[in-house]
């Protein structure tokens, strides 16, 4: 028996000119061996999920760790993936969770039709042309998972855009357009970004873990600073806070960024000793809702330090209201925001007419001759 073929992208362009057209009211059969044109002005093409392969070095990683290196070796199909991951998620709250929102998406796709596709380039791995996608992983995660909820037995297939000039910058926008990322996301997008930048590429039995961390090993520059500006609207020192983050070990990495753990219970965690961050972590992880005040007191637990709540003395307005504000300044950057300072003058400003504005202004201008002054002092 001749060995079958394996699905390549050779002649893409010439083995569209029978494709069907979107619009068109009946469509052809479609041959999973074959990526299919389905809109000629703006090319959107069906690409089998076989041909696919999302990038493992992005800044949301969405396939859980103990998944990921056998699928990116080739080792195992995204049916059989998808099978192992929902093994996963029979005793791990945050899998399951991610299994349900992926699931819901496939559903919405299957309602009303991939109104996005997802867009990647044509690489040649080993001997074989895939597709490598750099935006759109979500969706093509979300038609796996209905693919083998439902027993389907044809090749399931998203619609690609090709893209022959990818970027991290274009992938980071993508991920941020969906919803924030996660302070350990954000790490690993400033890491990736910068590692770029310095030509620094992942080595092929590295683990993206190792690779981030090899940030360490580059001091910014000038132009660097001016790229984590444009793209992430990071700060130098805001930047050397979130690569902190990556002492932490993989595990611990992976369970922060699903449980969405704030930058302030991430950095209070990584205050004590080592031995404690692993525990501290999946208390944070192990009941949705829990606070900075509830790590806190569990680590103070830990250290045998905690002791009775002393009264409380009741605050004075001035102190009270100073407190506010400080907190809301301090913690300005956790903000889900792309614009911090514009999303909360938004909302400083939304509900006033323009003299109300205007005071409001003008008392935040003597407030901050105020503070600069008694900064000097300080000095």
């Amino acid at each position: 028996m001749a060995k079958p073929e394996k699905p390549r992208f050779d002649n893409l362009i010439s083995v569209t000119s029978d494709a069907f057209n979107a619009s068109a009211e009946k469509q052809q059969d479609y041959d999973p061996n074959t990526p299919k044109m389905v809109n000629h002005r703006q090319s959107v093409y069906r690409v089998p999920l076989s041909m696919i392969r999302p990038d493992r070095f992005q800044a949301r990683l969405i396939l859980p760790l103990a998944l990921r290196k056998d699928f990116y070796a080739g080792k195992t199909l995204w049916n059989e993936v998808v099978r192992n991951w929902f093994e996963l998620a029979r005793n791990d709250r945050l899998i399951a969770q991610e299994i349900a929102e992926l699931t819901a998406l496939g559903d919405s796709l299957h309602d009303t039709g991939q109104i996005k596709p997802v867009t990647g380039q044509v690489v040649n791995e080993k001997g074989r042309d895939v597709f490598r996608m750099l935006t759109g992983e979500r969706r093509f995660w979300a038609t796996a998972i209905k693919a083998v909820l439902e027993g389907q037995s044809d090749e399931p297939y998203v619609l690609a855009l090709i893209d022959n000039q990818p970027s991290t910058e274009k992938q980071i926008a993508e991920n941020m357009a969906y919803k924030a990322l996660t302070p350990v996301g954000k790490a690993r997008a400033a890491a990736r970004l910068v590692l770029e930048m310095h030509q620094i590429n992942p080595d092929a039995e590295e683990s993206e873990t190792a690779y981030f961390r090899r940030v360490g090993e580059v001091r910014l520059d000038d132009e660097t600073k001016d790229m984590l500006q444009k793209t992430l609207q990071m700060e130098r020192t805001y930047y050397g806070r979130l690569m902190k983050f990556f002492e932490l070990d993989e595990r611990e990495l992976e369970i922060a960024d699903k449980s969405e753990m704030p930058e302030r219970v991430l950095r209070e965690i990584m205050q004590y000793d080592r031995a404690l961050w692993s525990d501290a972590v999946d208390f944070y992880a192990s009941h949705e809702g829990r606070s900075y005040q509830d790590v806190h007191a569990f680590l103070e637990r830990k250290t045998g330090k905690e002791v009775g709540r002393k009264a409380r003395i009741p605050l004075d307005p001035t102190t009270k209201s100073a407190r506010s504000l400080r907190r809301l300044l301090t913690g300005m950057e956790e903000l889900p925001a792309e614009d911090k300072p514009g999303s909360i003058a938004d909302a400083l400003l939304g509900d006033v007419d323009r003299e109300e504005a205007q005071q409001l202004v003008a008392r935040m201008e003597r407030l901050t001759a105020a503070l600069k002054q008694r900064l000097e002092s300080l000095k």
